[in-house]
């Protein structure tokens, strides 16, 4: 049995993952300041909008951690449950990419796009 060869492209999908995560959670405070997160109905703003932004920061992270997973032992990804997970993340990389796109903000947009296409570069050269 050979061990697998680690794959610097998945090791690059995981450092955009933790930077998205990072630039994420700064951000933070500068969207979460916005007043739409005060009116939400029968709650403190916080309690949805708030812990909801950082959730996102969590899911950004923990996305990157997988990625470092894969990237010591590509071959995972041939798994079908690690295929699925992979494409769903490409996928929610995209749309979030394209509502920022939609929603003016294209500096977002432009990151997390370059984050989906880093991703799903990493993935299909695992895959083949």
């Amino acid at each position: 049995m050979t061990t697998p060869v680690p794959s610097r492209s998945l090791q690059a999908s995981a450092l955009s993952f933790i930077a998205l995560s990072v630039g994420h959670t700064l951000g933070g405070a500068q969207w979460t300041a916005d007043p739409a997160y005060t009116i939400i109905s029968k709650t403190k703003p916080w309690a949805l909008g708030i812990v909801g932004w950082y959730q996102g920061s969590a899911f950004f992270l923990t996305t990157g951690l997988l990625h470092y997973q894969w990237s010591r032992n590509p071959l995972a990804l041939r798994d079908p449950t690690n295929k699925a997970i992979a494409l769903i993340t490409n996928a929610m990389l995209w749309a979030s990419s394209v509502w920022y796109f939609r929603h003016g903000i294209k500096e977002n947009a432009l990151v997390v796009g370059l984050g989906a296409v880093v991703q799903g570069v990493a993935v299909w050269r695992s895959w083949f």
